[in-house]
């Protein structure tokens, strides 16, 4: 069975004391080749990175979203309950008018994808990637907060799917639509095409690290789209609390979601052995004028009764989450006869048909 690279981190280590011809456990592919190379990787590797980099595209899912937000009455500081109301609470306004309030929201998702088929002759394309980038759920509800900061039986607001428009971007620089063919909510995954005549990338042409028991102090490298630019980064792997996931410790941000990992073989090839499923996240939430107001201005008394609690997701960086190998090979197994009715035929080493040791 074929071993990602479990030390380079000892060759960062030797590289001051000895700055040429370092081997280690990648059979002396990783070197500095001189004093003055800075690369901690050899020119072969560097070169698997490029090609490999050719099968990711960038996946962004634009959605549309009514909003109802909910209004309630109240006495003495507090909801008045109405048994007889779905909401449980009595809405303010007469029979509830004034209660609802419906807004329209836009959100853009952004992400990454890697190519697992390539049809020439119908120039299609089949893309694994994240399924919260591409399969929004259809209805999201927010809950008042008690003061212990958690969720209340008192909705506040009501979000509500209107329209999913995924697009998908390669080498080319061109956008293409995309579709959902697979959703699978459970592990995070899903598969999505897109037929185009622009070139996208690449079939993912390396074998899959399937068999590999990635564990304490294995190296894996990610690819992403932060801000829609393609970007590679890499880190340590640990197990993970959470089952069919890994931990990495990579610098990962939002538009990493859905992109691939790979771990590097001692002949310098990189298998898939994962997708980027989540990063640890905290909220913060801040008072602010509810409408847009220039820079520099100065809140009056008759502005106070226009400030509303906004709440931001902040990324904690160091810790990124990605679905295990073996968890993608249950989707692929499951999911198979599906692929198939819809014409298209993965490779057989999706399905376990060649380990990564061929």
């Amino acid at each position: 069975m074929t071993r990602p690279i479990t030390k380079i981190i000892n060759l960062l280590f030797y590289s001051a004391i000895l700055p040429t011809a370092l081997g280690g456990c990648a059979g002396g592919k990783i070197a500095f080749s001189n004093s003055a190379d800075l690369s901690l990787f050899s020119d072969d590797i560097k070169t698997e990175i490029r090609n490999v980099s050719t099968t990711v595209v960038s996946i962004t899912c634009d959605i549309k979203y009514e909003i109802q937000k909910f209004n309630y009455e109240q006495e003495n500081g507090s909801f008045v309950p109405d048994p007889k109301s779905p909401l449980k609470y009595k809405l303010a306004g007469k029979n509830g008018a004034d209660g609802i309030v419906v807004e329209t929201e836009e959100k853009t998702l952004s992400g990454g994808g890697l190519i697992i088929h390539v049809n020439p002759a119908h120039s299609r394309y089949t893309i694994l990637t994240s399924n919260h980038l591409v399969a929004p759920p259809d209805t999201t509800d927010i809950y008042y907060l008690d003061q212990d900061g958690r969720n209340t039986d008192v909705l506040f607001a009501r979000y509500i799917v209107k329209r999913v428009d995924i697009w998908v971007r390669g080498e080319s620089n061109w956008r293409s639509e995309g579709k959902l063919l697979i959703s699978y909510e459970l592990d995070d995954l899903a598969i999505i095409e897109t037929q185009t005549t622009n070139l996208l990338g690449k079939e993912f042409y390396n074998p899959l690290g399937y068999d590999l028991d990635l564990s304490w102090g294995d190296w894996v490298f990610l690819f992403g789209f932060p801000k829609g630019v393609k970007q590679l980064t890499g880190g340590w792997v640990s197990p993970s609390p959470y089952p069919n996931t890994l931990i990495v410790d990579a610098v990962v941000r939002f538009g990493f979601s859905g992109g691939p990992v790979f771990a590097l073989t001692k002949d310098a090839r990189l298998l898939f052995v994962g997708v980027i499923k989540s990063v640890p996240r905290a909220t913060l939430d801040f008072i602010a004028p509810s409408t847009n107001l220039p820079m520099g201005y100065k809140l009056g008394f008759e502005d106070v009764t226009d400030l509303v609690v906004r709440r931001e997701i902040v990324v904690e960086y160091g810790t990124a989450y990605f679905v295990s190998p073996r968890a993608v090979l249950r989707f692929f197994n499951a999911n198979r006869d599906v692929l198939e009715t819809l014409g298209t035929r993965l490779h057989p080493k999706y399905y376990g048909g060649n380990p990564s040791s061929n």
